[in-house]
């Protein structure tokens, strides 16, 4: 069908009346979601502290609960410091020397002189021409051997305790016998003070226990020193009984 020239006119006017009317209608449409963009980007930026907030809070925390875990790990560390016998020489203190009593002993032999005694695991063993001395930083364990003298208790009165008077402290505590094992054994208990700390030069003041142990031709004289105020009766105890003659 044929349309009239003025209509076909009317009918593209009309057309372009209404696309005009939508373009507005699209730039609002536009503008909306730009605002829309624009507010969610507010929000996203406004919320980022809040988040990152909540993200530093657990590290905070898991910062604290490291620390508190540590602290029973430096009090387990300070427990592994060294006991008293290992600090240097107080003079007063009447833990230092004190043998544990879950202490290992071992057994020294000396060939030469024919004996045998126990010590305590990690003591220092200094092997002597006469004997050996072992000791810790405070106690101590020495065997001298000599010739069996005929008169023991003459000896230790004219000999053995004259030449002890002359140790820095001495002070005779008392003279008697004692039974060991199946054997008695002369004794002697008295007060010295320890050998000077090579670095502090402090001494210890120390009580000594002295058994005389006669053999077939020798004297063994055992001296077992301790701090005063420690009790090591039953270490000593072990360590003179242990003592043998080959």
């Amino acid at each position: 069908m044929n349309i009239p020239t003025s209509t076909a006119n009317l009918h593209r006017v009309a057309r372009r009346s209404t696309a005009d009317n939508r373009r507005p209608s699209r730039r609002w449409l536009a503008g909306a979601v730009l605002s829309i963009l624009v507010a969610a980007c507010s929000g996203s930026a406004g919320s980022a502290t809040p988040s990152a907030v909540a993200v530093g809070s657990p590290s905070a925390a898991s910062s604290d609960a490291l620390t508190e875990t540590e602290g029973p790990s430096a009090s387990t560390d300070a427990s592994a410091v060294p006991d008293e016998s290992q600090a240097p020489d107080t003079g007063g203190s009447t833990a230092a020397g004190d043998v544990p009593d879950n202490a290992v002993f071992l057994t020294y032999q000396q060939a030469s002189l024919g004996f045998s005694i126990q010590y305590v695991e990690g003591w220092q063993v200094t092997t002597q021409p006469d004997g050996v001395a072992i000791h810790d930083k405070d106690s101590s364990e020495t065997v001298t051997v000599a010739a069996l003298p005929s008169d023991v208790a003459a000896y230790i009165s004219s000999t053995d305790l004259p030449a002890l008077q002359s140790q820095a402290g001495y002070k005779l505590v008392k003279q008697d016998s004692v039974k060991v094992g199946s054997s008695n054994y002369h004794h002697v208990v008295y007060h010295i003070l320890s050998p000077a700390d090579p670095v502090t030069g402090k001494q210890v003041p120390s009580t000594v226990d002295r058994y005389y142990v006669p053999g077939t031709s020798q004297l063994a004289v055992v001296s077992l020193s301790t701090p005063d105020g420690v009790d090591n009766v039953d270490a000593f105890r072990q360590m003179i009984e242990s003592f043998r003659w080959k």
